[in-house]
């Protein structure tokens, strides 16, 4: 499992990286299933855990999105 979630951690902080207005869209994929370039060597399970990961982090914005 740590491989799993040195995986999922890489990607959650890229993904992050990329400010909270574009997290926000890629949880909306994520959700919808849809694959984007950042989550393409990922399986089901990997990106599950990043969809969980992300909804966590964005949490914390309670809907206030700066960037």
């Amino acid at each position: 499992m740590p491989v799993l979630r040195n995986t999922v951690d890489r990607c959650v902080e890229s993904l992050c990286s990329q400010g909270c207005s574009r997290v926000s869209g890629f949880i909306a994929a994520l959700r919808a299933g849809q694959e984007f370039p950042e989550v393409a060597g990922l399986g089901r399970e990997e990106r599950l855990l990043v969809l969980e990961e992300l909804v966590s982090v964005m949490a914390a914005y309670a809907g206030r999105c700066e960037r």
